[in-house]
């Protein structure tokens, strides 16, 4: 069993650190080789944030109990000052004992969960009468603001899909995340994820909000992914960084890169700003 507390917490903050979680910040095959980086990783950002006045965060697309089950994998240590979980619907700051506490001045910018499940309903018909079929990702289970699906290709040109998903969300008046499935990530190959999630929210709506809950710039602002749900969030940031074991869709679109895979190329980044 992981033991649950949080990294090293300061009165003031002078950076905010941010990791997408999924084979960014943890690594699906769980090797003996990226476990001892990320556990040393672990110890380094725990030291930074004592000594730089640092705030960790996870901005992922899982939800917290796929989190916990996740952590007892890699027998992580610590757990980060914020989660900002189901692609950032939903943001907690964790508490000293390792406790979630919900951030309400977030969850009141969301919609009514009633009249959002209505909007996604009205809008997967509306697709499915246009010709474009998405399967919904019971696996992974949804969420009260995240909705996820599945497109399929078949020989189909995905410009024009792209276009019909982002004007037909547009028209519903709700926030759209596409991006090729990670299949290290547990996801079909050859798929795209799609999620609908309320307009302003995400992962780089939920960064946003931590900076200015945290008063820093996003000059200040370091983050970290692996995919394409990950590029609002690493743009908006002061230095945005994939890792070396990205998604050739997320290379082609984001240029700053770490070096190495996972957790030793992140720890390998931070210390050309953290000495």
């Amino acid at each position: 069993m992981y033991t649950k507390r949080c990294f090293a917490s300061t009165d003031s903050t002078k950076a905010l650190i941010c990791f997408d979680f999924d084979e960014t910040y943890f690594p699906h095959a769980c090797e003996d080789g990226q476990l001892k980086d990320l556990h040393a990783m672990e110890l380094y950002l725990n030291r930074i944030a004592r000594q730089h006045h640092v705030k960790i965060a996870w901005v992922t697309g899982s939800d917290c109990a796929a989190l916990a089950d996740k952590m007892e994998r890699a027998h992580l240590t610590y757990m980060p000052h914020f989660i900002a979980a189901n692609l950032g619907t939903e943001l907690y700051q964790i508490t000293a004992d390792g406790e979630l506490k919900e951030i309400y001045d977030w969850r009141r910018l969301l919609p009514i969960q009633e009249e959002f499940n209505q909007l996604v309903d009205g809008l997967i018909h509306q697709l499915s009468l246009d010709g474009t079929a998405l399967q919904p990702q019971t696996s992974h289970g949804q969420s009260a603001y995240k909705k996820n699906f599945y497109y399929f290709p078949d020989g189909d040109d995905m410009t024009g899909v792209m276009g019909r998903l982002r004007r037909a969300a547009a028209a519903a008046k709700i926030g759209l995340n596409v991006n090729a499935c990670n299949p290290r990530a547990g996801d079909p190959n050859g798929a795209y994820d799609v999620d609908f999630i309320p307009l302003r929210t995400g992962k780089r709506a939920a960064v946003q909000f931590l900076a200015n809950y945290c008063k820093v710039e996003p000059a200040q602002i370091y983050a970290f992914g692996d995919s394409g749900n990950d590029l609002e969030m690493l743009q908006y940031a002061g230095h945005g960084f994939l890792v070396a074991n990205a998604t050739e869709e997320a290379k082609q679109k984001h240029s700053q890169m770490c070096r190495t895979p996972y957790a030793a190329g992140i720890q390998s980044t931070l210390k050309h700003f953290f000495s």
